[in-house]
């Protein structure tokens, strides 16, 4: 199957007929991706651990 890039129109289309839990998730999972800097507090606490090894 060949990906097919897809317009903002077509996505709000496409979130538009999910139901209330798959919207949910979805903003879940965006907001994991794209708004929360957890992962580079973790990775930022990671090295300063792997430094304080030495």
């Amino acid at each position: 199957m060949a990906n097919k890039q897809m317009t903002a129109d077509e996505i709000l289309e496409a979130i538009q007929k999910m139901s209330n839990e798959e919207r949910w998730k979805l903003l879940d999972k965006m907001y994991d991706l794209y708004y929360s800097k957890e992962h580079l507090i973790i990775k930022a606490k990671r090295k300063y651990l792997e430094e304080d090894d030495y």
